[in-house]
């Protein structure tokens, strides 16, 4: 009799111990992190063992151990979610919003005026503060779709007539021409976060095929992003070294500098060459409100999970008046064929780009894209603009406008 109890005890005890360890790793699942649950930028910090820790910052160019140079084929950062950094809460657009109003208008003729050789760089390029207003260009063209891809030479059209009707010089070569010096080096700056919606390479290649028309070197030019696998990925075709256009990740930190919520590197690539031209694409961006030409440069630094609170405000403006933005800056051409008002993964048809000098003033304009579509949607759109702080700094520290009556947006309709 005692044996049988003590059996009973023992497969009591045993059955009561193989539940609390059940109920254990249950409750140790249920509040493990997911991803889900994890936080979402569109600009992930890459992994310690990647980029090691910045040094003491002296507002100089930094000396330190290139990280290891990322791969095609290594393991790529996570994809954001659908859901925003801060998932925001219903917000009303706010009563004084007013979105800018558009002229409908033609490039120039070839008869036209002025000519290139009346124009000097600083005069092509001047904008709000140093001008009345600023221009913005919406060129749009409902075939550039052919099928799943866009079609090239319709890219390459709106990309020409675009850059006509923002210089008013008929000949797009030659602005190009007075842009750009045939013998620098040009960094294109492409978002490649969300490999469903980045920056469109028909876009970025038509660019790159304008500048080689222009007199540039094939070779002296840069596709850039942050990392191989994040451009690979977003169809881009990886070249270092080679003949041709180079596209490629970065191979190490360069200058530093301290800004309010932290201190950053520049990547070398930004160092390293002559002129930037900005090839960002629309997003909403829940820690943000909208990512566009500002935002795109936090790809451009090695810590930009540190600068993203408070909406990111200061610290969208304040990166982009360092001088290696600012004074490197020749043009904003932001691929608008796909803007992202929701999922960045699944982003929604626009058939059009966005040029400007004018980084503040193309992101009011982007922002008022994105606006209409999540209204379209049937979706909240106040957090678009509250949360797009950053135009009204950046707008005070003279980078450009956001003000609607400061901002001359030209509408371009090719078919």
């Amino acid at each position: 009799m005692s044996n049988q109890s003590l059996s009973r005890r023992t497969f009591v005890g045993l059955m009561l111990s193989t539940l609390a360890g059940w109920l254990a790793a249950c409750r140790r699942a249920a509040t493990a992190p997911t991803a889900a649950t994890l936080p979402s930028t569109d600009t992930p910090v890459p992994p310690a063992a990647t980029y090691p820790p910045p040094p003491t910052l002296t507002g100089t160019p930094v000396s330190t151990t290139p990280p290891p140079s990322p791969t095609a084929t290594g393991t790529a950062p996570p994809i954001p979610s659908a859901t925003p950094l801060s998932t925001p809460t219903a917000t009303p657009i706010p009563p004084t919003y007013t979105p800018v109003p558009a002229t409908p208008t033609r490039p120039p003729s070839p008869t036209a005026t002025p000519t290139a050789t009346d124009l000097s760089r600083a005069t092509l390029t001047a904008h709000w503060p140093a001008t009345e207003t600023s221009r913005v260009v919406l060129v749009r063209h409902s075939g550039v779709w052919a099928g799943e891809a866009p079609d090239p030479e319709i890219v390459l059209q709106m990309l020409d007539a675009g850059l006509s009707t923002l210089t008013d010089l008929p000949d797009a070569l030659a602005a190009w021409r007075v842009l750009l010096d045939a013998d620098e080096q040009v960094l294109l700056k492409v978002n490649c976060i969300a490999y469903g919606g980045p920056t469109q390479p028909a876009v970025t290649y038509a660019v790159a095929q304008r500048l080689q028309e222009a007199g540039l070197q094939a070779e002296n030019i840069l596709i850039f992003d942050r990392t191989d696998n994040e451009l690979a990925a977003a169809g881009y075709t990886l070249n270092e070294g080679g003949p041709g256009v180079q596209c490629h990740g970065s191979r190490g930190l360069g200058t530093g500098i301290a800004l309010s919520q932290a201190r950053t590197h520049f990547y070398q690539e930004l160092d390293a060459c002559d002129a930037i031209i900005n090839l960002p694409t629309p997003k909403q961006h829940g820690g943000a409100g909208v990512s566009v030409a500002l935002k795109n440069h936090y790809g451009s630094v090695d810590t930009p999970g540190a600068l993203h609170g408070n909406w990111c405000d200061p610290a969208i403006a304040e990166l982009n008046t360092q001088p290696i933005l600012r004074d490197k800056t020749r043009l904003i051409v932001s691929a608008a064929l796909n803007v992202s008002p929701c999922d960045w993964n699944r982003p929604e048809r626009e058939n059009a780009l966005l040029l400007s000098f004018d980084p503040v003033a193309l992101d009011t304009v982007g922002r008022d894209i994105l606006v209409r579509h999540r209204q379209t949607l049937g979706m909240d759109a106040g957090y678009l603009v509250e949360g797009a702080r950053h135009l009204r700094t950046a707008q005070s520290l003279g980078l450009g406008a956001t003000d609607v009556e400061r901002i001359d947006l030209q509408e371009v309709t090719l078919g």
